[in-house]
C-alpha cells in the first residue's frame, strides 16, 4: 500500500525549484499519470518547489534574471526571478524567444537556458 504522507520524510533540497505554466489551474493537471506528474505532492511537500500558474514569460535581462507576469487583467503581477537555469517546456505551441533572446545577448546566459519539450518543438505532440 502507500505511505501517509505524514510518515514521509522529504529532505529539503539543495536548490529551489520554480515549475510555471502558462495556463491557469492546477499545473500538469491535464497530463497522464506516466508523465511525472504523480510526482507534484512529492514536490509541493519538499518545501523547494514553487509552483506558478497563468505565467507569461516576458525576459531575460543581461543579468539571467527571467522577468515574468503573473495572472491576467487587472489581477497581473510582475516579477523578477533571480536564476541559475531556466529550463522552458512551454507545452503544445514552439515557444524559442527565451533562448533565442540568451543567445543574442552575447553573454555566457545562452549556456544557462535551454528549451526541451513541446516548447522547443511542438509539432510532435498529440494535443488529445
Amino acid at each position: 500500500g502507500l505511505i501517509p504522507d505524514n510518515q514521509i520524510n522529504i529532505p529539503k533540497g539543495k536548490r529551489e525549484i520554480i515549475l510555471m505554466q502558462r495556463k491557469k489551474g492546477k499545473l500538469g493537471a491535464g497530463l497522464g499519470k506516466t508523465t511525472g506528474w504523480i510526482h507534484r505532492s512529492t514536490l509541493v511537500r519538499s518545501g523547494a518547489v514553487e509552483m506558478i500558474t497563468e505565467v507569461s514569460y516576458d525576459m531575460i535581462d543581461d543579468n539571467g534574471h527571467l522577468h515574468i507576469t503573473v495572472g491576467s487583467d487587472d489581477k497581473k503581477k510582475n516579477r523578477v526571478l533571480e536564476v541559475d537555469n531556466i529550463i522552458l517546456c512551454a507545452g503544445q505551441i514552439s515557444k524559442r524567444d527565451l533562448e533565442q533572446a540568451a543567445i543574442d545577448s552575447g553573454s555566457d546566459l545562452a549556456e544557462k537556458v535551454f528549451t526541451i519539450g513541446g516548447a522547443y518543438e511542438a509539432s510532435e505532440l498529440d494535443a488529445k
